[in-house]
């Protein structure tokens, strides 16, 4: 399985595992709870295998000027990530504080305030928006893989974009 395949796959993975969680009823609170450590998880692998991606668009955000139509996208790219990263951050964090399964598996006892499961529900209803603007940012790049996998490519990318990832 090449990169670019296994990626494609993974993102893919990540997107319906995100789905599911933002209905808890669907798969119970056991399902949404134990879900939501493994998309924890499967985040922290897509962000590892995607390290060489990030650090090069921070480059290119931070070095280049403004001007520059790539730097552009890649400053709004940046910001964007960096603020669905903090989102997913306090999410699942507020997610595990609440916890009325997971924690107490463990042998230890989830917060009861309501103010945490507020957080959680407000943190993870505006994921779904920058998550949304995610996707729409990186969609020459999910076209371009699909493309490539395919055999098919787009006049409108560039191939060094499917490249990049």
């Amino acid at each position: 399985m090449t990169r670019i395949r296994f990626l494609l796959w993974l993102d893919a993975l990540l997107l319906a595992a995100f789905v599911v969680l933002q209905a808890p009823r669907a798969s119970g609170l056991p399902g949404h709870e134990w879900g939501g450590v493994v998309f924890g998880a499967v985040i922290l692998v897509h962000l590892l295998l995607n390290w060489r991606w990030i650090a090069n668009t921070v480059r290119r955000s931070t070095f280049r000027p403004v001007r520059d139509a790539g730097a552009m996208r890649a400053r709004v790219n940046v910001t964007l990530n960096a603020l669905l990263f903090v989102m997913m951050i306090v999410t699942i964090f507020s997610g595990i504080v609440v916890s009325e399964v997971v924690l107490p598996s463990l042998g230890l006892a989830g917060s009861r305030l309501a103010a945490w499961r507020q957080v959680h529900n407000t943190f993870s209803r505006f994921v779904v928006v920058v998550v949304g603007l995610h996707i729409a940012l990186n969609w020459d790049w999910i076209v371009g893989a699909l493309g490539k996998r395919s055999g098919i490519r787009s006049r409108t990318i560039a191939p060094d974009v499917v490249d990049e990832a």
